[in-house]
């Protein structure tokens, strides 16, 4: 497998560059057709349930002198901060080659799979209010691009609130490791099993799936400061036994059943007072990934990706004190 990655900053760099009504209309060319500034605006407009785009935003704000009422792209906040952003920008584009590690996603899969994912990374300052966005979407060739947006007007709270703490190192680290890493090996797991034809269809089975794909994300993006995560998430000894148990009681919950895709995500992602569902598959599976590649290397990961959920569960079970029921 390779993946080719392309940086886009254009919904960073114009709204920041643009000061007033002549400017949107002398780059709206530039905003009508840039990767990116598409890329956040089918993000911002999925998720606000708005057809504007960011030029017709741009255009308000600048002749009213004030966002329009919903401001689907933050406009408020991002002109509020705009020196700000400008620095951070420049800050994190010098450091540009930190940002990616992609060949460490490529080396959890077999040389046999040798098809070709391209990904984008937009910079932005504007769109929907969260850090790290992710969506597939075509460009007008038709062409398929797997796009990760990060809103850097997002980052200095998202990582005070996550983290505990705001460097550029550290927003370079999380971008690089916690955004690409993880979310691009989700990516690529998808397309492999879609290749393969791997389609899990049974609750259980589905479960499974879920807990090697989450785990491994989890672990490519923490395996590179471990000890700092395993305080952040108070990883314990007694929050993994809970967790085990907790993963235990969801299969126990679906053995035999035969739900729909929806009744499925509905379960899984459902209110339980007495249980995290999404916690215990991420610290179980994270559990799993850390102690097959501490024992294995990355070559076991791959095994477990190649073999299967079943068997990455399995080669867990060897190796642990606390074994995952299947």
């Amino acid at each position: 497998m390779k993946i080719h990655y392309t940086l886009d900053n254009s919904a960073a760099r114009l709204p920041l560059a643009i000061r007033s009504a002549e400017g949107v209309w002398d780059r709206h060319a530039e905003l009508r057709n840039a990767p990116g500034i598409h890329l956040v605006e089918l993000t911002t407009q999925h998720m606000m349930g708005t057809g504007a785009t960011l030029a017709d935003e741009l255009s308000y704000f600048f002749d009213h002198e004030e966002p329009s009422e919903l401001d689907p792209y933050n406009l408020a906040h991002c002109y509020a901060h705009q020196d700000q952003f400008s620095d951070l920008l420049r800050d994190l584009l010098d450091n540009e080659t930190g940002l990616v590690a992609l060949d460490e996603v490529e080396a959890l899969f077999p040389a046999s799979y040798d098809r070709e994912l391209n990904f984008m990374l937009a910079v932005a300052v504007v769109g929907f209010p969260a850090f790290g966005c992710v969506r597939t979407y075509k460009d007008s060739e038709g062409d398929e691009y797997h796009g990760i947006v990060v809103n850097l007007a997002q980052a200095h709270p998202h990582l005070i609130n996550y983290l505990g703490n705001f460097s550029l190192s550290l927003l370079t680290d999380t971008i690089r490791y916690g955004l690409f890493n993880h979310q691009g090996f989700k990516l690529a797991y998808t397309d492999f099993c879609d290749t393969i034809d791997r389609v899990p269809e049974k609750p259980l089975e589905r479960l499974l799936d879920t807990l090697l794909v989450r785990g491994i994300a989890w672990y490519v993006g923490y395996c590179h400061d471990l000890p700092f995560f395993d305080a952040l998430l108070q990883l314990d000894e007694a929050a993994m036994v809970a967790c085990v148990t907790g993963w235990n009681q969801l299969v126990e919950e679906a053995r035999g059943q035969s739900w729909t895709e929806d009744t499925y995500a509905d379960w899984l992602h459902g209110h339980r007072d007495e249980l995290d569902s999404e916690r215990c598959l991420d610290v179980a599976g994270y559990t799993a990934a850390r102690t097959i590649a501490g024992q294995h290397g990355i070559k076991g990961l791959q095994d477990a990706i190649v073999e299967g959920p079943l068997h990455f569960v399995e080669q867990y079970n060897l190796l642990a004190q606390h074994p995952l029921t299947v």
